[in-house]
């Protein structure tokens, strides 16, 4: 007995077939629902027989009505035609009444004039009330203009003449709603002299149907040939409504579809929503007429036994489900656990976390030898990444160092190159024209005109300035870090005096035909703190700058103040800048363009210059005619 204990608490297949015999319940209860389910279908199935059976014998019923009143009518004209008199045509449909129980009405109409001696109309009609059936001649009114006279002639066979009210017309007038079977008379020579009706009270119609319920709450209803309804619990429907007219078309299609069908005489079933209730609609069409019935029956009734049981079910399987998931829950979750554990500590281990913890486990069977040999394998290879670690991050760092120190190099390397290079090619230039000039001045000293001679001596000024403005470039790119710890910024400046000295510079600069506008909007004599030299030198370059890459577009210069600041906005409609070039134009040594002229100093040190007298300059990223820049210094 030991030794099997024993045996069982090393086997995980056992334990697992625990687990799997949980499963096999689970599935078991699957294939009690499905069954479930088909004993739905089959009541359904059931139901729709059950309701098709009824509406068979409804239709039946009502046909032997109709068939009644056709035959009491097909009988009549036999006599009637061989007795052509007032008198006899009265004692026929008193007769025809009387014999029928089912025949709520008979009259014989004759053609205008038929009888000379009794006027222009004449119309025999009898008409049952209560037990006993009144027989008159119809006083004189149109009723060759009636629906049950006019669909005989016209058609010249006989038809059924869908229901309608009698109320108020003739001598006598039926109370209830009826519907005709109008028969065509003709005498030997084939000519049409009259109308043999006989009528079906749709009360009667409508206490067959309502007799036949094969559910609590079914009900039939009786559509005409324009989906008016005849038969409906509702009567203040009859007559006055249509299937159609009864509901919105676009809320309940299903609805009209149905109306569809039962007009057009199909014969079916079919699935709807009657005032918010689903219900099953069998239809077919009432032979030898132009209606058919439909009987209406809720899907809470039909199925009211199923959902009954549905409810009694339910609570035992959820009730049932629930205590197997527990007891197959601790069953597999108890026999997996050390698996499930060890599982996520794996997976924790495989995702990078090598310090986690791996326990050693006390079982004997499977799970305790897999766990132990597991936490063996992790000691032993977090002492080796604990070894590769040290060494990789050693070599990581080494490698690092170098490589910044070989990317700064590299870089020093190459500004210095293409700075010495720069530097060199635009301070040649204007080198070379000095130095060619002063050569000319050399050999041809006195054959020069005055004007030759003040162009040349005005060229080597301009250059003698490039060459000055470039070196103190340099020089001012080279303190830019310290320049603002020792500047003065105490002594009173007018604005205008700096704006208007740069805008000199600037038309004294090629090329010199410009369209060039000054929009000021700052008082005479405003004067602010700032060092006159540093605020010239940072509008001069602005203005340099925007003249040397948009010279042949408009440029404007605009002074304006607020409370707070001095703005002054240098504007160009020339090609604009990138924007993914606005933060590096600001950058030293940073050109867009290699070919253009300059050092790729003139913004950086405009915006450094701006800085140091604190105030700012910034490219205007909304305006896109050209490119804007915005210098504003304190006022102050």
């Amino acid at each position: 007995m030991k030794y099997s204990f024993q045996q069982i608490s090393q086997s995980l297949s056992l334990k697992l077939g625990l687990g799997i015999l949980g499963i096999v319940f689970t599935v078991f209860i699957f294939s009690t629902g499905f069954l479930y389910v088909r004993s739905r279908q089959l009541l359904k199935q059931e139901a729709e027989e059950r309701a098709t059976q009824t509406l068979n014998t409804i239709t039946l019923r009502v046909s032997g009505y109709i068939s009644e009143v056709e035959a009491a009518a097909n009988t009549t004209e036999w006599f009637v035609m061989r007795n052509l008199n007032p008198d006899s045509l009265l004692n026929y449909t008193h007769r025809v009444v009387e014999v029928n129980p089912h025949v709520n009405g008979c009259s014989v109409t004759m053609e205008p004039g038929f009888f000379p001696e009794l006027g222009r109309n004449f119309s025999a009609y009898s008409l049952r009330n209560a037990n006993q059936v009144e027989t008159v001649i119809e006083a004189d009114y149109d009723y060759y203009s009636k629906t049950w006279y006019k669909a005989a002639r016209n058609s010249n066979k006989p038809c059924w003449v869908e229901p309608y009210n009698d109320f108020t017309e003739g001598s006598l007038s039926s109370p209830v709603m009826i519907a005709s079977y109008s028969k065509p008379l003709h005498d030997e020579k084939g000519q049409f002299i009259g109308v043999l009706s006989t009528d079906l009270s749709m009360a009667l119609i409508s206490e067959v149907i309502k007799a036949e319920k094969p559910y609590l709450n079914s009900y039939c209803m009786m559509l005409g040939a324009d989906g008016r309804y005849f038969v409906h619990p509702d009567r203040l429907k009859l007559l006055k409504q249509s299937i159609f007219s009864s509901v919105d078309a676009k809320k309940h299609p299903d609805v009209v579809t149905l109306g569809h069908e039962m007009t057009e005489g199909k014969t079916g079933n079919m699935r709807i929503r009657l005032d918010g209730a689903p219900c099953l609609v069998f239809y077919q069409p009432i032979p030898n007429t132009t209606c058919s019935l439909a009987l209406v029956c809720p899907e809470k009734d039909i199925f009211e036994s199923y959902y009954r049981l549905t409810y009694i079910l339910v609570s035992l399987l959820v009730v049932g489900l629930a205590l197997l998931f527990y007891l197959c829950w601790k069953i597999i979750g108890h026999v997996t656990r050390p698996i499930m554990q060890l599982a996520n500590q794996s997976r924790h281990i495989a995702n990078g976390n090598f310090e986690s913890y791996i326990p050693r486990s006390q079982r004997i069977d499977a799970v305790g030898y897999l766990q132990n040999s597991f936490a063996s394998m992790h000691e032993s290879i977090l002492e080796k990444i604990d070894n590769i670690q040290r060494m990789n991050d050693e070599a990581e760092k080494r490698n690092h160092d170098l490589a910044v120190a070989n990317e700064l190099a590299q870089e020093a390397d190459q500004r210095k190159t293409a700075f010495i290079h720069e530097i060199s090619l635009q301070i040649r230039t204007p080198l070379n024209i000095i130095a060619g000039f002063m050569q000319v001045f050399s050999d041809t000293h006195g054959q020069l005109s005055e004007e030759e001679r003040k162009n040349m001596i005005a060229t080597m000024k301009q250059n003698t300035r490039t060459i000055y403005r470039m070196a103190h470039m340099i020089y001012d790119s080279s303190r830019a870090a310290t320049l603002h710890q020792g500047l003065d910024c105490t002594k009173e400046v007018e604005v205008l005096d700096v704006i208007n000295e740069s805008i000199q510079d600037f038309s004294e600069k090629p090329p010199l035909e410009v369209d060039f506008h000054f929009d000021n909007r700052l008082p005479e004599h405003k004067t602010i703190h700032t060092n006159r030299l540093y605020l010239h030198r940072s509008i001069r370059e602005l203005l340099y700058n925007t003249k040397k890459f948009a010279a042949s577009s408009k440029i404007t210069l605009i002074a304006e103040e607020t409370p707070e600041v001095i703005r002054i906005i240098v504007e160009d409609t020339g090609p604009g800048i990138a924007p993914d070039d606005r933060e590096r134009i600001f950058e030293p040594f940073v050109k867009l363009n290699n070919f253009d002229e300059g050092l790729g100093l003139g913004l950086g040190l405009s915006k450094q210059h701006a800085q140091n007298l604190g105030g700012t300059l910034t490219l205007d990223p909304s305006y896109t005619h050209g490119a804007r820049f915005i210098l504003e210094f304190p006022n102050k």
